[in-house]
């Protein structure tokens, strides 16, 4: 069944454990619309791995929400926004080092150019 024909029905599908992971952070900040929230929360019931992982989950963020906020120096946050003011300026140069920093393996290049040049090949050979 498609997920048009569940919206039509009423009918939610059924989550995957990936699809119920991922929905953990909406769920803990209740960003989730009902149908959502429940479709988790029932998942939840029938899975002992992910309602494990989602006690987990909702201890760590418990946990946090508890630690007492602290304020970064300014000296500190001065320099994260300079540095950060300084990254959108400079970020387009910085798109040209790409290649430095994410180098393509030459191992795949060669037989991508090299079968490449024998379709092109073929193609002219066959016109």
């Amino acid at each position: 069944m498609s997920t048009n024909q569940h919206r039509l029905t009423g009918v939610e599908p059924r989550l995957s454990h990936r699809d119920a992971k991922a929905l953990f952070f909406a769920l803990a900040d209740e960003e989730l619309p009902p149908p959502q929230a429940q479709a988790v929360r029932s998942h939840l019931d029938g899975c002992d791995e992910c309602r494990a992982g989602w006690v987990r989950y909702a201890q760590t963020v418990q946990r946090v929400r508890g630690v007492e906020r602290e304020k970064a120096p300014a000296a500190l946050a001065s320099m994260v926004l300079t540095r950060v003011k300084r990254e959108r300026r400079f970020g387009l140069r910085k798109l040209h080092l790409a290649h430095v920093y994410y180098r393509f393996p030459v191992e795949v290049l060669i037989p991508v150019l090299l079968a490449a040049a024998v379709a092109a090949f073929l193609v002219m050979s066959a016109a």
